[in-house]
């Protein structure tokens, strides 16, 4: 989640401009969106330093992890990609880090960049807008 905020222009302003939480708000929202037209399970992990244990909640249909006190969400994303392709179940992790690119798709898993997903995110908020529309009329 986080390389994801520093990526965006968007959310890298905003984490300036207001603060982590903030940043992180937006990004949920915004994958709340991608989730909804593409019809896709969408899940997003953030490291924690706080928290003794991990947290897990859904929110706005988009699952969001925070990692345990100690654990990386590099790791966390690592035994998700595992688990899904063990299982036979597509999967697709954004990330701009090229070892947690070549194991996950050495697991079988497909990767795209930070920046694609954030033209995939775009995409789907223009789809979401014009299907408004359509049904505003």
């Amino acid at each position: 989640g986080y390389n994801v905020i520093h990526a965006w222009t968007s959310l890298k302003r905003l984490l300036n401009e207001a603060s982590l939480e903030a940043a992180r708000e937006r990004l949920v929202n915004r994958l709340s969106v991608l989730g909804l037209v593409s019809g896709e399970d969408v899940t997003v992990v953030f490291d924690s330093n706080r928290a003794a244990a991990g947290s897990e909640e859904v929110v706005e249909g988009v699952r969001v992890l925070f990692t345990r006190k100690g654990h990386s969400a590099d790791h966390a994303i690592e035994r998700i990609a595992y688990r899904s392709t063990e299982a036979g179940d597509p999967i697709t992790v954004a990330t701009s880090d090229h070892f947690q690119s070549d194991l996950v798709r050495g697991m079988g898993g497909a990767v795209i960049s930070a920046l694609e997903l954030e033209r995939r995110v775009i995409e789907a908020e223009a789809e979401m807008s014009r299907r408004v529309k359509r049904y505003s009329r």
